[in-house]
């Protein structure tokens, strides 16, 4: 399933580094986008379903070959909303893209090559949305979702804003509460319309999943969880 492959000499499509042994590819690097990338699925398929399904790619791709590193900042890259984000996590991991497109391959410094398929990049055409797949957040959700939420053994967390670089604390309970409850509950504090801006938070550098919910997350005492909060484009 990884995509995965250390190519051989190609005139074509490599320059070879005399010094180094290794075959570097030509083209350039260029932007990445996923403007342009489609697909549609042999049958409709959930939010849910989709998510499987890329969980999926990621958790298997490294086990056949190229880096691990390389596999993960790849998949921060593509499950990104923010671009530029984006291309300063691939600017970081050194990865090459010739077409700027994912789907036609990139390379790690090594010239390992890694190709991620379409669906890992954009949803599908024949997606299908309801109610209980929806991540969507709004003005209307946020109280009633915040009202679900037990109001006992309540914990502090203490998160840190990409935005301002203060600390600001957040009472959750931490064996209900879930990282995208936490999410609403810091729009709700900071007035952060969740329409405008994209909220994510990170621990220990990982991306923090919004089904996860915040015992798991393992906090100890004195740790604090970075809020990148970023305008949607």
């Amino acid at each position: 399933m990884g995509c995965c492959s250390s190519r051989t000499t190609d005139e074509d499509s490599f320059e070879h580094d005399e010094n180094s042994e290794i075959y570097v590819p030509r083209g350039g690097n260029r932007p990445f986008s996923k403007k342009g990338v489609t697909w549609t699925s042999e049958t409709p398929i959930t939010i849910r379903q989709l998510k499987k399904k890329r969980d999926a790619f990621w958790e298997t791709a490294p086990s056949y070959e190229g880096y691990k590193v390389i596999w993960d900042a790849l998949r921060h890259a593509c499950e990104s909303n923010d671009t530029e984000y984006a291309q300063l996590i691939l600017n970081a991991a050194k990865i090459t893209i010739p077409t700027g497109n994912l789907v036609d391959g990139c390379y790690d410094e090594l010239g390992n090559r890694y190709a991620i398929p379409a669906y890992c990049l954009v949803d599908p055409t024949n997606l299908i949305r309801d109610g209980e797949e929806s991540s969507e957040l709004d003005d209307e959700t946020i109280p009633d979702l915040l009202l679900e939420q037990s109001t006992t053994n309540l914990l502090p967390i203490v998160i840190r804003l990409s935005n301002s670089a203060e600390d600001v604390q957040i009472n959750v309970n931490p064996k209900i509460d879930t990282i995208d409850t936490l999410k609403l509950k810091l729009c709700e504090n900071q007035r952060i319309d969740p329409k405008k801006f994209l909220v994510r938070f990170f621990f220990l550098g990982s991306l923090l999943d919004g089904k996860t919910k915040v015992v798991d997350v393992k906090l100890d005492q004195g740790q604090v969880l970075q809020a990148l909060i970023s305008e949607i484009p």
